[in-house]
């Protein structure tokens, strides 16, 4: 009797520990299946969120590029034309050259250089508006395309209702503003994945 009570004692033992071994083992592969699940969520959205940063940068290097980087140098050199030989320019009328040869230059310069710039961002805006960064406006660059092609037929003739098609002063200085923005932009998101790689590499090497 005794033997046999001893017998059923241990079966129980056994029994309540392997039922304690299946739980532990359940419960392992639970937070070994949790911890796997939230690993892979975690990595979804570093990833999701590296393509968000990513696509941004090259949308911002292709507004650089394509766009605000082209008109700039385009704008810059017409500046640089009209302030330095242009009709309200120091070399006209300050006496130290000759007026007419001034003038002469001025004109060539105009039709050659200053013309086809101004035909050449026009064409730029027209293809590539879609570019325009939203903190800009639209309006100043399709009044610049308006401007562009009544200086063209202004430059074939003189016209008096030209004055009614004035360059748009605001131009440059937005085109120079929004340069810089976009500039700034590119070299953070560089920086931060610099300092997400210096964090990754810290993690591993410790």
């Amino acid at each position: 009797m005794l033997e046999s009570l001893k017998s059923l004692d241990n079966g129980l033992v056994t029994l309540i520990a392997a039922c304690i071994a299946a739980i532990a083992s359940i419960i392992g592969l639970f937070i070994s299946y949790s911890l796997s699940r939230n690993q892979e969520k975690l990595k979804n959205r570093l990833e999701l969120k590296r393509s968000i940063y990513k696509e941004s940068r090259d949308f911002k290097l292709k507004q650089l590029t394509e766009f605000y980087d082209p008109i700039y140098t385009l704008l810059s050199a017409n500046k640089d034309v009209f302030e330095r030989i242009g009709p309200i320019s120091d070399a006209r009328g300050g006496g130290q050259f000759n007026d007419e040869e001034t003038a002469e230059v001025w004109q060539k310069l105009s039709i050659e250089v200053v013309v086809p710039n101004n035909l050449r961002v026009a064409e730029i805006i027209q293809q590539k508006l879609h570019l325009l960064a939203d903190s800009d406006s639209d309006s100043v660059y399709l009044e610049f395309v308006t401007h562009a092609q009544a200086y063209k037929v202004f430059k074939e003739k003189a016209y008096e209702a030209y004055k009614l098609f004035p360059y748009p002063t605001a131009l440059f200085d937005a085109v120079v503003a929004e340069r810089q923005t976009i500039k700034s932009d590119i070299f953070k998101s560089y920086e931060l994945k610099i300092g997400w790689f210096k964090k990754w590499l810290s993690s591993i090497l410790c």
